[in-house]
């Protein structure tokens, strides 16, 4: 239809890494790096929404800021970043990665929130994608909004799915 539109909703879903030592191997930069090259975010994207939300490039939104210049805040930021799924270079880093913590194989739990639409979707990319990585098990966990946001608050998770949505046209929210 001539009059669909597309609102940007100005939020970006992303991974929190535990990194208190609950979690021997996400202490490690190289593997957490490498989880990040393993994230193919155009394929969660689509997944997700079909085609209608966009793969994000960092923690701001495309289209919630603009720089000085006048430009997206966001394109700008993921310039520095440049961030990209590459497999290649995920595999190589988390071997290194396992090697200076000392692991053959590490076994990840995601926990997502149940209440959403897209988790599950998000949760399944995610767990094809990682499983690429040698040595790397990856499972599901989806339990209600409210447990995620107390498992967070005590660190009783691996690795969770997280969403934000700004208050205001600006970066800093």
């Amino acid at each position: 239809s001539k009059n669909f539109k597309i609102y940007n909703q100005s939020q970006t879903d992303y991974l929190e890494y535990n990194q208190t030592g609950k979690v021997k191997g996400l202490t490690n930069a190289k593997i957490r790096e490498a989880l990040n090259l393993a994230t193919d975010r155009k394929t969660i994207a689509n997944s997700v929404s079909e085609g209608l939300d966009s793969a994000a490039t960092g923690i701001t939104p495309a289209g919630l800021a603009k720089t000085a210049t006048g430009g997206d805040f966001a394109k700008a930021a993921a310039k520095a970043t440049a961030y990209a799924y590459n497999i290649k270079k995920a595999k190589k880093l988390f071997a290194e990665g396992m090697k200076e913590v000392g692991l053959k194989k590490l076994t990840l739990t995601i926990e997502g929130s149940s209440d959403s639409t897209v988790t599950k979707s998000t949760l399944d990319t995610l767990q094809q994608s990682w499983s690429e990585l040698p040595g790397l098990t990856v499972k599901e966990k989806l339990v209600p909004f409210k447990q995620r946001l107390l498992d967070q608050e005590n660190h009783n998770f691996d690795v969770v799915l997280e969403a934000w949505s700004a208050d205001y046209s600006e970066p800093l929210t």
